[in-house]
């Protein structure tokens, strides 16, 4: 039987709420059941991808390092918006690891391909 394939859309910013550590912490139980798992980074959601980040201060995990584990996972379709990416002027430089650019036309292909699109 062919693995569903799962879009996980997150577009929360890494702090201030308990959304984008759940929303990981969603996609990597998925990784564990060996679905076909891809991310897509959007919005503020692009701000859980920035390598200048820490949690300390507000007394939580750094988000930015539950991202870098995806791939320890075989969560390795990791895709960001590149509009989010450019509004909030980060690069690929700033990201705390290597995720595919989207446009928006891309984003609409990637989503339309998936069996399951869970938004946070």
């Amino acid at each position: 039987m062919e693995p569903k394939r799962l879009l996980f859309l997150l577009r929360q910013p890494p702090y201030g709420s308990s959304h984008a550590l759940e929303a990981l912490e969603s996609v990597l139980v998925a990784g564990v059941f060996e679905q076909d798992v891809a991310v897509l980074f959007r919005d503020d959601g692009v701000w859980q991808l920035a390598s200048d980040q820490s949690g300390a201060a507000l007394g939580t995990r750094t988000v930015g390092k539950v991202v870098q584990a995806l791939p320890q996972y075989e969560i390795d379709k990791l895709y960001v918006c590149a509009a989010s990416l450019a509004s909030r002027g980060l690069t690929a430089a700033d990201l705390v690891l290597p995720v595919q650019t989207l446009d928006r036309a891309a984003q609409r292909d990637l989503i339309c391909a998936q069996h399951v699109v869970i938004n946070d």
